[in-house]
């Protein structure tokens, strides 16, 4: 299972990666989710995941800066929960 976004922030989960999305990690399906499930910022739906700070970037300059800060935050917390970092910051 793939752990990918978007520009809008929004994080997804599927069994690969389209075109347009930014992968982040892989792994089994259940430690992806549980593990993207309690790191992400919730969105006001409850259900939503997103990558913080990206959806309140004024340019892409921006929300790159946030996906990098996010990814270089989880990362380090991979190897013991058995996932498989996708995107080098």
């Amino acid at each position: 299972m793939y752990a990918f976004c978007y520009r809008s922030g929004q994080i997804h989960f599927g069994r690969k990666v389209p075109d347009g999305a930014i992968a982040m990690a892989s792994g089994p399906a259940r430690k992806v989710r549980d593990f993207f499930c309690g790191v992400s910022r919730h969105a006001y739906d409850g259900k939503t995941l997103l990558v913080p700070g990206i959806p309140e970037a004024e340019g892409d300059d921006e929300a790159e800066s946030a996906l990098r800060r996010f990814v270089d935050w989880i990362t380090p917390q991979f190897k013991d929960r058995g996932l498989t970092p996708l995107r080098r910051a």
